[in-house]
């Protein structure tokens, strides 16, 4: 299924949102899952010529937002270069259970800089939907320079309930995690960001921190804490 891209923006630092008409044939998603693409391109590097990507646009919105840093990876290449009203491939549609869970604990969501766009597509949806955001955000990022930091800190003045901390140019490890929010333990944790730090983080977090089936996770391949 072919993508038609409707318009693209430059967001910050190289982070582009790229925003792609809605097919209609296909049922709406739910805020938070990702989708796989396809850009053919000519000498695709070993990174390929597909890739996965959180829909980080709201459901609301009737289209399909990819929100990336335009790397010098092909793809990335490949993905800049369409133009208005050219198209990429949809291999398979959105899907994934990295999603608003219903619980009585408290609610943490930890970003790892580009790991941010899930938790601004679920949060973006539920202030359109006038639903509480009790949630809090721990936003870990290289630089102050971070992508959605505007419209999450009017959510913020909106709601209340929604909490934030910026972690900048520090790792974000189970320490600063708790010191940041000692009731990390007893929480349901959110944690999506690049491979390595998902990965290694969500292990520590398993080991005594935070039960196992209190811990949901989301990474992003192709990234690492260098370029995240």
């Amino acid at each position: 299924m072919k993508l038609i891209l409707k318009s693209k923006e430059h967001l910050t630092d190289n982070i582009w949102a790229f925003r792609f008409q809605y097919p209609a044939q296909l049922s709406p998603w739910v805020p938070g899952q990702f989708m796989y693409v396809e850009i053919p391109h000519d000498n695709p590097d070993d990174e390929g010529t597909k890739r996965w990507f959180t829909v980080s646009s709201a459901p609301y919105e009737q289209h399909y937002q990819i929100t990336t840093r335009v790397s010098d990876s092909t793809f990335k290449q490949a993905l800049a270069a369409v133009p208005i009203g050219g198209t990429i491939d949809l291999i398979d549609p959105p899907d994934g259970d990295f999603v608003w869970e219903e619980t009585d604990r408290p609610r943490i969501f930890i970003a790892g800089g580009i790991g941010v766009t899930p938790y601004y597509s679920i949060l973006k949806q539920r202030f359109h939907d006038h639903l509480p955001l009790d949630v809090e955000l721990i936003y870990g990022g290289r630089t102050p320079d971070l992508p959605f930091r505007q419209e999450f800190e009017e959510w913020a003045a909106a709601d209340p309930r929604l909490k934030i901390h910026y972690v900048i140019g520090e790792r974000l490890t189970p320490e600063k995690l708790v010191a940041l929010n000692p009731k990390l333990p007893a929480s349901l944790v959110y944690l999506s960001g690049p491979e390595p730090l998902v990965e290694s983080l969500g292990d520590q977090l398993k080991a005594g921190v935070v039960p196992a089936e209190q811990l949901k996770q989301d990474f992003f391949p192709n990234y690492t804490e260098a370029n995240y």
